[in-house]
């Protein structure tokens, strides 16, 4: 095989080979730390002109920890599953079991919702590092306080 051969080849194989994971701590409450693995993100669908953002795709597993600096090698991590995240800075919402999606105030972080926001930004803003203060990091990329709530359907999240 010549030179410019094994090279195309190798190429073709980082390009055809899945994007790494990527693992982050999600929070840590009461001596339990929750650790997330991050894969296969993928665009499924795009909002509307009066809902503008893009319907984000992840493959997440959890594990749990006593400590916020668990090496990954020693990490557990549960079965994978999916998540959907309706990225938009206008109506941000994560998609629920049934179907359905919960709309999500990012511009005001309350300690309920710093788990979910956290995943949101990984899954949205892939790269960001959400700092010492997530709240402040999202309003920096443009989240205001938006009314939460629960659509029946994608269709209705971004009428």
């Amino acid at each position: 095989m010549n030179p410019k051969s094994l090279f195309l080849g190798l190429a073709l194989a980082a390009l055809a080979s899945p994007v790494a994971a990527e693992t982050y701590l999600g929070r840590c409450k009461m001596g339990e730390c929750l650790h997330y693995d991050q894969s296969d993100r993928r665009v499924e669908g795009q909002g509307s002109s009066r809902v503008p953002g893009e319907l984000v795709r992840v493959t997440l597993r959890q594990a749990v920890s006593d400590r916020p600096d668990t090496p990954t090698a020693r990490l557990q991590f549960d079965a994978p599953s999916e998540v959907r995240f309706f990225c938009s800075t206008a109506r941000p919402a994560f998609g629920l079991q049934g179907g359905g999606y919960q709309g999500l105030n990012l511009g005001q972080i309350s300690g309920a919702t710093e788990l979910v926001a956290n995943m949101y930004l990984r899954a949205c803003h892939p790269g960001v590092d959400p700092g010492r203060n997530i709240e402040a990091t999202l309003q920096g990329i443009g989240y205001v306080p938006t009314p939460d709530g629960t659509f029946a359907s994608f269709d209705a999240l971004i009428r």
